[in-house]
């Protein structure tokens, strides 16, 4: 993070391809993450409901908190790395607070939706838009970052 803090037109030619490397990497996740939701039938409500409330009976805490887990770890890893590409970074003022900020919590929410869906027994299409909303934000944090350690600013190197 240091070639950030105090940049140089050198240390941020060096800088650039690993951020590349790990933004794509990031992208990749969030791809991945959004087949396995539509695997599980996570792209329209009833898909969500039968997945989980199969035959009427809820899935068991232990798997809705496995579900919590990964997305846990995907969405944290992710928003950790992005946030301080941010706000190490350049970039724009606009991106580092609000937009960040919003991607958080969607993905808190999206995190918890299963629970909802369970206790409500429905609610199919508030984990559609959690995902939605969730998988949006941080592909949108994922491209700012892109955008802002891309490529080289004039006078920037």
């Amino acid at each position: 993070m240091r070639v950030f803090v105090q940049p140089t037109p050198g240390a941020l030619a060096r800088a650039r391809p690993p951020v590349r490397v790990f933004l794509a990497f990031a992208a990749l996740a969030l791809a991945g993450l959004a087949v396995q939701r539509a695997a599980n039938g996570g792209l329209t409500p009833s898909g969500v409901v039968g997945f989980y409330l199969a035959g009427g009976e809820p899935l068991p805490a232990a798997a809705l908190w496995e579900e919590v887990h990964t997305g846990a770890f995907l969405y944290g890893f992710v928003l950790f790395m992005v946030g301080a590409l941010l706000a190490a970074g350049p970039a724009p003022r606009w991106a580092r607070g609000p937009l960040f900020a919003a991607a958080v919590l969607a993905t808190l929410a999206d995190l918890f939706a299963p629970f909802a869906v369970v206790a409500l027994r429905g609610a199919g299409a508030l984990r559609v838009a959690t995902t939605a909303v969730a998988l949006g934000t941080v592909a949108t944090l994922i491209g700012t970052a892109w955008a802002s350690h891309g490529r080289p600013r004039r006078g920037r190197g």
